[in-house]
């Protein structure tokens, strides 16, 4: 792995938290991905590839904590409260438009969320996140398909 990995750390942060719903356990995921990362980076064949690579790890390492913590390991309980860390700066409106807006994420179920998350906020691509979450990608299709649907239908609900 390259120098360069520095530069995918807040992306693979703002991932986790969006997965974890609480910064302190998206810290502990960020740095258990990294560290995978780093036992594991002969396995990375096209450094092009690092950003899914990353992703695939922080999913993978969240899924089995979300394993362990149904064997009884509470570590990794997922947080009831979604991420409302907001920039103070941002005008009012915007910052209650945003929060609005990451509630509604936050309230879909979990593979509508990372899908949607993925591709609007990552901007990878449907094959991407495909191979990111290890599905294929007409399934990543029908769960971003399905995500917008609900945040349209919660949008024009509450207008």
């Amino acid at each position: 792995m390259s120098d360069g990995i520095a530069d995918y750390v807040s992306r693979v942060y703002r991932f986790a938290l969006r997965l974890t719903g609480d910064p302190h356990r998206a810290e502990d995921l960020t740095q258990e991905t990294f560290l995978r990362a780093w036992r594991k980076r002969g396995s990375l064949r096209d450094p092009r590839a690092m950003r899914t690579w990353l992703f695939r790890i922080a999913v993978n390492l969240w899924r089995d904590g979300l394993r362990n913590c149904r064997d009884g390991d509470t570590e990794w309980v997922e947080a009831d409260l979604p991420c409302t860390n907001l920039a103070p700066e941002q005008p009012l409106e915007n910052r209650e438009e945003l929060r609005r807006v990451l509630d509604m994420l936050d309230n879909l179920p979990p593979r509508q969320r990372e899908v949607l998350h993925l591709v609007a906020v990552e901007e990878l691509s449907l094959g991407e996140v495909a191979e990111v979450l290890q599905i294929n990608p007409g399934t990543a299709k029908v769960h971003l398909s399905l995500a917008r649907k609900q945040m349209r239908e919660k949008f024009q609900a509450e207008s």
